[in-house]
């Protein structure tokens, strides 16, 4: 058995309003909800995820580290 901690890369005050399961796979990772009852408890999965991240770029180059 392995587990992972891991922090919160993006930690700010700012409210958590979707939460993401990323696995890096595509296989079985979507949700099955609907729209509609989705919301801040909801954890969504790889393909799920359709947003475009713009962060700093020695904020990318630290990620990449």
């Amino acid at each position: 058995t392995r587990f992972i901690v891991m922090g919160n890369l993006f930690c700010s005050e700012y409210p958590i309003h979707r939460r993401f399961d990323l696995k890096g796979s595509s296989h079985g990772r979507a949700t099955d909800k609907p729209e509609d009852e989705i919301d801040e408890t909801t954890t969504l999965k790889d393909l799920d995820l359709n947003y475009v991240f713009r962060v700093q770029r020695n904020w990318f180059q630290d990620l990449i580290k």
